[in-house]
């Protein structure tokens, strides 16, 4: 798995055949964009909304958490939820600051594709395209869901490369290539995130927290799958602020 990162990190999205894949996708697609206004606004400005996106993955995986705590069952797989989605989203942070800028399909000259209707070339300028933070964090939480149900798990894999990735490279912010790259390193991160979840589950003065703090324990839960629900907006706002006061 380890290679597989440095792969995505040093070559992927510099191959050949990646990118002969990606423009194949943006020729298809260049004679359907545009034609319909409610089409493109669906896909574009309806699916690409956070209430659309992950939400409904997120609300999976807490119907996940508590049938199977009610049931006595173990809830490890959320734990890797958790633990999976912060590390894949440090490791596509690191990726798109610090990997080859590749310029989003709308800023690239060099592709000849049509944008629907919502989209306006100025969006994310400057903005490295690989990998896409979304998908990395959508898939890394459909990884989590797969370790605990394969039937909800394929209808999250379903909704997350119908609703999550697959809008966003029709939008022209990603090519296909980015938004697989991020489902590899979402899926990895939470994979990863299951020894280590397990040693936890299963070391007692690690994991014997006092009842008392277990209401805080679950708002701080509340608190972090509301920032995965709308991929740490807030948060990267609030950096961004400190960043420019501070000189950062």
């Amino acid at each position: 798995m380890l290679f597989c990162l440095i792969y995505l990190f040093t070559s992927w999205s510099s191959s050949p055949a990646v990118f002969a894949a990606d423009n194949s996708f943006f020729v298809f697609f260049d004679a359907i964009t545009r034609k319909s206004w409610a089409f493109d606004t669906l896909i574009v400005d309806i699916f690409m909304t956070n209430t659309i996106k992950l939400f409904p993955i997120l609300l999976v995986a807490v119907w996940l958490l508590f049938e199977h705590r009610n049931g006595g069952k173990r809830i490890s797989f959320f734990g890797c939820i958790l633990a999976g989605s912060f590390i894949s989203m440090i490791i596509s942070r690191v990726m798109q600051n610090f990997s080859a800028h590749r310029p989003r399909p709308l800023h690239n000259p060099s592709i000849d594709y049509q944008l629907p209707f919502g989209i306006q070339d100025s969006v994310l300028k400057g903005w490295s395209s690989f990998p896409s933070d979304t998908s990395a964090l959508a898939f890394s939480i459909v990884a989590g869901i797969f370790m605990a149900s394969t039937r909800l798990g394929l209808a999250a894999l379903a909704w997350a490369v119908m609703v999550v990735s697959f809008p966003r490279a029709y939008a022209g912010l990603h090519y296909p290539s980015d938004l697989l790259g991020g489902a590899l390193i979402g899926f990895i991160c939470t994979i990863c995130a299951v020894p280590v979840v397990q040693y936890l589950a299963i070391s007692k003065p690690v994991t014997a927290i006092p009842v008392k703090w277990h209401p805080l324990l679950w708002a701080l839960t509340f608190f972090y799958l509301f920032q995965m629900g709308t991929m740490f907006n807030d948060i990267r706002a609030y950096g961004s602020y400190v960043k420019t006061v501070f000189g950062f």
